[in-house]
């Protein structure tokens, strides 16, 4: 029977290397080539993956804002679909609060997100729902306003 022998030190370091390089290498792929959930539904939404397209005299670009053209008359409208998210969720930050002490939480579903027009505005609307561990249920629509980022919800906090 052999004794076992001790690995050489540049066999654990070389192994150690090998580890924390797969491991990196894990990450950077994902940080810069995996798609995230919003620029996806974007994407289905009919935006482009990059840059820009003109669809019925509108540039819609890839990070969601849009330019309208109508005759001489250019509207744009700033809000990107991440913008509307971050400040949807600054919204519900104060509700969120309150609701902590119950373990629940309200949050806007991407997955869902649609654009709307009503009453002439344009808006990014996010279903919510109110989680709580495994379960959740539905709470409203979330919309927001597309020029200036005002916040309306229809449904349980309205």
């Amino acid at each position: 029977m052999k004794p076992h022998s001790n690995p050489s030190f540049f066999k654990v370091i070389s192994r150690i290397f090998l580890f924390v390089f797969i491991i990196s290498l894990i990450y950077y792929y994902h940080a810069t080539f995996a798609e995230n959930e919003l620029q996806k539904r974007l994407y289905e939404l009919g935006y482009p993956k990059e840059g820009f397209i003109v669809y019925n005299s509108t540039l819609r670009f890839a990070d969601g804002h849009i330019v309208r053209f109508e005759g001489n008359y250019v509207e744009t409208y700033p809000i990107t679909a991440e913008e509307a998210l971050n400040r949807l969720n600054n919204y519900l930050a104060e509700y969120n609060l309150k609701l902590k002490k119950y373990k629940m939480k309200i949050e806007p579903e991407i997955k869902s997100m649609s654009e709307k027009e009503e009453n002439g505005k344009l808006y990014w609307v996010f279903e919510l729902y109110i989680k709580k561990g495994s379960s959740k249920f539905f709470a409203g629509l979330a919309y927001v306003e597309r020029k200036e980022g005002l916040i309306k919800i229809k449904g349980l906090l309205d």
